[in-house]
């Protein structure tokens, strides 16, 4: 393997939120001479289409991506959002082909665990199978919270989806009140199920009682509580 694509997981700024967790650093070290470094990608490139074969588990090294799906009527469902540290590809494991597409929703790097590999690994490294199944399991948690969502006032949704944000870039190391939406204010509402005028409204609203500051696609979360009020979410540590 050139240089170039080599991965040192362990000087990996995503430590313990990626694959990392768990392993010991032997451990580590036999992941980084396996897991290849992928080209760098702009907005609106793809990741994988809906349908490519499994090449393997994807970890987002930097910037952030959506998963999506596409109905019978060629509309685009966004499915889910992917920040630094979290995987993707898990669709592709059943018939090792992915039922969704992942799109770059910014500049975007991302880490590939190729398909070929994984076998020898699991059987190297027993622990990684049970990381890999955490990282499933989380996932399930996520769709299931969504879908539980959906069916909760306009709103609530929309409270969620940034107080959802705020949690997982805080546990990555990034502000947590602080940040820029990679998504527009349309795809949020795609997300969420609400129309642009929906949501346009909402974040008006939720700047009018000063729970947060909106400019442009950065937002500030003055009042995290009142937000959390909305969902009786408690503070995550």
């Amino acid at each position: 393997m050139s240089k170039l694509n080599q991965v040192s997981c362990n000087n990996c700024g995503l430590d313990n939120i990626c694959l990392p967790r768990g392993l010991t650093e032997q451990e580590v070290d036999s992941i980084s001479q396996i897991v290849k470094a992928k080209k760098t990608l702009q907005r609106g490139e793809f990741i994988y289409h809906e349908g490519d074969n499994f090449r393997g588990i994807i970890a987002i090294k930097s910037g952030s991506a959506k998963l999506v799906s596409c109905d019978q009527h060629g509309n685009e469902h966004i499915l889910n959002i992917l920040l630094p540290g979290e995987l993707l590809g898990f669709d592709g494991l059943s018939d090792e082909k992915h039922s969704s597409a992942a799109i770059a929703l910014e500049t975007t790097s991302f880490c590939l665990l190729p398909a070929d590999s994984m076998d020898e690994l699991f059987h190297h490294i027993p622990s990684l199978t049970r990381e890999l199944f955490r990282h499933s399991g989380e996932k399930m948690v996520e769709d299931k919270n969504q879908l539980m969502l959906s069916k909760r006032p306009a709103e609530e949704r929309l409270a969620y989806f940034l107080i959802s944000l705020s949690d997982r870039l805080k546990r990555r190391g990034f502000s947590a009140s602080e940040f820029k939406l990679s998504l527009s204010r349309q795809e949020i509402g795609n997300h969420l199920g609400l129309a642009l005028e929906t949501v346009s409204r909402l974040l008006k609203k939720f700047q009018d009682e000063e729970i947060i500051l909106v400019q442009n696609r950065f937002i500030t979360i003055t009042n995290i509580q009142a937000l959390r009020h909305l969902l009786d979410t408690p503070d995550q540590d």
